[in-house]
């Protein structure tokens, strides 16, 4: 069984949740491959040079006479991106993305090599009409956004607040979508929550897949543990007795991971003393001179956001949409409580004074009462025993399972 695991990036949520169930394939003993536009990994288990994804310079000749062809008879995904771009000034999203690619992505040495392909997200690089008319092998998808079943958006939020502008265009990529997924003879979805999993099968576009599972994803115990939080502390100058809160978002003004809602939150905090910590890109305005925050920017290794968990007294993750985001697997697995709002993946693993507290509305006044919980009784967590239920419910050797378990269930 070779099983190839495709994803448009290694990097980011979706991309780092790919590459850590391959490499728990392998540790089982399974032949997992890796694509991705900036990684590849074959069935040996060796990252090779591969030219697939790299840029082709045109000859001159035919790049007029497809530009020609553009503004003659335009493609489907040409109309489709000139009616994008004619209501972009009105849109406001955090991803969208059309059905269609210049990529022939079952043409890949890798894909004609493998007994089934497991997607994952999948943007840029998949053209729905081409692959799936002509891949024949069977077929996992692992859901990591809502984008295969919404349409333009990846998210619910957005879908909301921008398919006014153009619901016939929303309503055809839909139909494109689910006329091509149908075209699946042997497939399963997979989502790392059962929310995820839930609004996949109201959706009704995979209703022709026999095989709909959640299981979560898996995160390296070996790279993220719980660490001497007063050495960590006095090597960034922050006090000892401090209540340290941490936010992490890939960019601090990324709307769905709310960090304008933990800055509402702070004025009904005001009377507790506190360091906040932030890792993302971007400025942040502090007008509250007794409050102290720490941007870290960037951080690339896993050793150092393990610094800054360990650092922290509590995660605050206040998304107003998630999946089951990485970052609160982590901070499991550092030993760091987390809090955020009773969305998504985060109400089925976050339980009040055991590993962290759910706000009861996605306000800021609820998300600070949810903070001052973990505040009242932050010498009651046991970090040892967060670790534990991380180790329990999100270790390679699980997810690697349940995975291979259904891989053989479609081969069969």
């Amino acid at each position: 069984m070779k099983v190839l695991q495709v994803t448009t990036s290694s990097k980011g949520g979706a991309g780092i949740a790919a590459l850590r169930l391959h490499n728990a394939l392998r540790s089982r003993g399974i032949s997992s491959g890796f694509l991705s536009t900036d990684l590849t990994i074959n069935f040996n288990g060796e990252v090779v040079d591969d030219p697939f994804f790299k840029y082709k310079k045109m000859p001159l000749v035919k790049k007029v006479i497809r530009k020609l062809r553009s503004l003659i008879l335009p493609s489907e995904a040409q109309k489709m991106q000139n009616k994008i771009k004619g209501n972009e000034r009105q849109f406001s999203y955090e991803m969208l993305s059309l059905p269609f690619s210049n990529f022939d992505l079952h043409t890949h040495p890798l894909m004609k090599d493998s007994s089934m392909v497991n997607l994952h997200m999948v943007s840029v690089i998949l053209d729905y009409h081409s692959f799936f008319n002509q891949f024949r092998k069977p077929i996992v998808w692992t859901l990591h956004d809502l984008n295969p079943f919404l349409g333009l958006f990846h998210y619910r939020n957005d879908d909301k607040n921008n398919v006014k502008f153009v619901p016939e265009l929303n309503s055809m990529v839909k139909k494109i979508k689910a006329s091509s997924i149908a075209k699946i003879k042997k497939g399963a979805i997979i989502a790392p929550s059962e929310w995820v999993l839930k609004e996949a099968e109201n959706s009704k576009v995979f209703e022709y897949l026999r095989i709909r599972k959640c299981i979560p994803n898996a995160i390296d115990f070996g790279t993220l543990s719980i660490q001497d939080s007063e050495a960590l502390r006095k090597q960034r100058g922050i006090g000892i007795d401090d209540f340290v809160l941490l936010f992490i978002s890939d960019k601090l003004d990324n709307r769905r991971k709310g960090f304008d809602l933990l800055l509402d939150a702070l004025p009904f905090l005001d009377k507790m003393p506190m360091t906040i910590l932030t890792v993302g890109e971007g400025e942040i305005k502090n007008n509250n001179k007794g409050l102290k925050i720490v941007p870290l920017g960037r951080i690339s290794t896993f050793a150092e956001m393990a610094a800054c968990y360990a650092m922290s007294d509590v995660f605050v993750m206040p998304s107003r949409e998630d999946n089951l985001p990485n970052v609160m697997l982590e901070s499991f697995a550092c030993g760091t409580p987390v809090v955020s709002f009773a969305i998504g993946g985060m109400t089925e693993h976050i339980k009040e004074n055991f590993n962290g507290c759910l706000a009861e509305e996605i306000s800021g006044k609820s998300l600070a009462e949810a903070i001052k919980k973990v505040y009242v009784r932050r010498d009651d967590y046991d970090r040892s025993i967060i670790r534990e239920y991380a180790e329990e419910n999100f270790n390679f050797q699980k997810q690697a399972e349940a995975y291979t378990l259904t891989y053989r269930e479609l081969l069969k």
